[in-house]
């Protein structure tokens, strides 16, 4: 039943007219199942999202898959830039809170790993609770005690934060233009770390700094790579840039990790 109410659904926005058009007859099974087809068929054209990808994942992408992957725990990413941003009225840290997640997505498009999530862990234990309390249908929720067992564990933290105005000169070149002109600069860096549950051991450690230029589009306002506008007198779309540059750290950073090798399963 509710298979066909997304078909009618589906073809009422397909065929429907305008209001106090005349009402359409109710369409038959075979036209409703036609048209849930159709929209399978094409789902492009009813898709809003695209792929957040980076310059970088396609390095990620080239990746050789392992036949067997690494087991690695996931704890948070925190920002120790110290810097505060007025939201709403409350201060909040200026670098985005899902620098966590973005980590996860890059170890996740390098088909490396097995990825343990331990920053959400008491969510996981409390599904577990569930079983060993009773509180669930005897069969079904997760089986105790199955929980994957990490080799290692990763984490670390944004160190260094900034976007600001600058003035270039002749040699500055930015989309094609060159000449004196003014800019914007957006500069990220972070240090990651890997540490061998077993010994304790950090075994692998990366700081990487990047940064990306905004063209000068209006007054108070930058574009950086041709889609992110930030405007400087309020502080409008940094946190998107900012974001930008982590991703790609991050993806960078997952790329060095897996070229070193130091990892074994």
């Amino acid at each position: 039943m509710e298979f066909i109410m997304i078909g009618l659904l589906s073809l009422a926005l397909l065929f429907g007219g305008m209001s106090g058009a005349k009402t359409p007859p109710t369409p038959t099974a075979v036209e409703v199942a036609q048209a849930m087809e159709n929209v399978l068929e094409a789902p492009e054209s009813i898709l809003l999202s695209e792929a957040n990808v980076t310059t970088a994942s396609q390095l990620l992408a080239a990746l050789p898959e392992p036949e067997k992957r690494i087991p690695i725990a996931i704890y948070a990413i925190t920002d120790t830039t110290g810097q505060l941003k007025a939201d709403g009225g409350a201060a909040s840290t200026v670098v985005s809170q899902g620098t966590t997640e973005m980590l996860i997505t890059a170890l996740q498009r390098s088909r490396q790993f097995a990825i343990l999530d331990r920053v959400r862990f008491a969510d996981l234990m409390n599904e577990q609770n569930l079983v060993t309390s009773n509180r669930v249908v005897p069969g079904q929720g997760p089986v105790p005690g199955q929980l994957t067992g990490a080799r290692y564990m990763i984490g670390g933290s944004i160190t260094e934060y900034q976007v600001s105005k600058e003035t270039g000169g002749i040699g500055l070149v930015i989309a094609g233009k060159g000449g004196s002109q003014e800019y914007a600069r957006a500069t990220v860096a972070l240090d990651l770390r890997v540490t061998d549950l077993t010994s304790g051991e950090v075994i692998w450690a990366e700081s990487l700094r990047g940064e990306v230029l905004g063209e000068k589009v209006g007054i108070q306002l930058f574009s950086f790579l041709g889609k992110n506008i930030v405007e400087f007198e309020t502080g409008q779309g940094k946190q998107q840039v900012i974001n930008l540059v982590v991703r790609t750290l991050l993806e960078e950073a997952v790329f060095k990790l897996v070229q070193s090798r130091v990892l074994t399963n």
